[in-house]
């Protein structure tokens, strides 16, 4: 099922969970923009943004869509009177005014999960969008766990949501956002860039994405699994940790080695090591078919290149691979 496919029928499936996107509009200083409420042919009036944050339900009538297909309503306060404002002027690289849509986690990030994608690397404040980050610097800090919630944040823009549904022509990031006791933005506290790349600025990936499927049903709770891998927490855990995949040996039709050559276990224990960090509990590597799937290290090519090279030269064939591994050339090369 393609991405635009498979965004349409999760976003029309189900119940909606608690934690489903909102409409999230927050600035870290006032702004003054011009748009006009009806948008009818009446002049476009000086519209104040507050500094601080303002979120809706998706579905609120008092959220987004704009009556004019250029402009982009904004989220107001109950006192402040509607504002339609050019969707251009709102997303463009100068802008001041952040709008995303946003799954926000309930509870606070564990140290598993923070350990396991080395969040280390945060922004100051709630963050911008990528074409926004021009100057800014990503600095060392220890992340408070407590104040943090895991994102799934999904960028507005000018030619996507909230112009039109969330779809494949949005791109998300994975973060660890600050919050208030209440779960409030905290926008002067520093936010964590999740599943980073090598530049340590997050990955982006389209609305969607089949790697974090339970992250786009609007039925499912937003847990760790969807991001760990396993089941969700109401399944029961297992009182002992998974036996290792027993090594298989290769089926004539796809074997390429040699006969008297085999795979060295301590090989296969290293590449499990390495496969457990990056990719979690699920396996890249088919011991059956010898085939290894590369999508699965997104961000990460350069460390199954090794490991592909290693398991290569033990087997004395080449590995059949599935699919590619994404960097973030790749990423970027797609996000254009």
């Amino acid at each position: 099922m393609s991405a635009a496919l498979l965004a349409v029928a999760l976003l029309g499936s189900g119940t909606e969970a608690p934690d489903w996107f909102r409409a999230f509009q927050y600035a870290a200083k006032a702004a003054t923009l011009r748009g006009c409420a009806e948008c009818q042919g009446e002049p476009d009036d000086v519209c104040e943004v507050r500094a601080g944050a303002l979120t809706r339900a998706l579905g609120e009538s008092t959220a987004l869509p704009s009556p004019a297909p250029d402009r982009v309503k904004l989220l107001r306060s109950k006192a402040d009177p509607d504002c339609a404002v050019r969707a251009a002027t709102l997303f463009g690289a100068r802008g001041s005014i952040e709008l995303a849509a946003i799954r926000l986690s309930r509870t606070p990030p564990s140290a598993a999960l923070i350990e396991r994608f080395g969040a280390r690397f945060a922004v100051a404040g709630w963050p911008r969008p990528p074409e926004r980050r021009k100057g800014q610097r990503l600095a060392r800090i220890a992340p408070d766990r407590t104040e943090l919630r895991t994102a799934l944040v999904c960028w507005g823009s000018e030619r996507a949501w909230p112009r039109a549904d969330l779809g494949a022509a949005t791109l998300c990031e994975w973060w660890l956002l600050p919050v208030r006791p209440d779960n409030d933005p905290a926008l002067g506290r520093p936010s964590f860039p999740l599943i980073a790349g090598r530049d340590r600025w997050p990955e982006r990936f389209r609305f969607g994405d089949p790697r974090w499927s339970r992250a786009f049903d609007r039925s499912a709770p937003l847990d760790e699994s969807v991001l760990l891998g396993g089941e969700p927490p109401a399944a029961t855990p297992p009182t002992t940790p998974p036996a290792p995949a027993p090594v298989v040996a290769a089926s004539p039709a796809v074997a390429r080695c040699s006969g008297e050559e085999r795979v060295r276990t301590a090989v296969l224990d290293r590449f499990d090591q390495w496969e457990a960090e990056i990719v979690g509990s699920s396996r890249s590597l088919d011991r059956t078919a010898w085939t290894l799937d590369s999508a699965a290290w997104s961000g990460h090519c350069q460390e199954l290149d090794v490991l592909r090279s290693a398991l290569e030269q033990q087997l004395g064939c080449a590995l059949a691979q599935e699919g590619r591994c994404v960097g973030l050339s790749a990423l970027r090369e797609e996000a254009r």
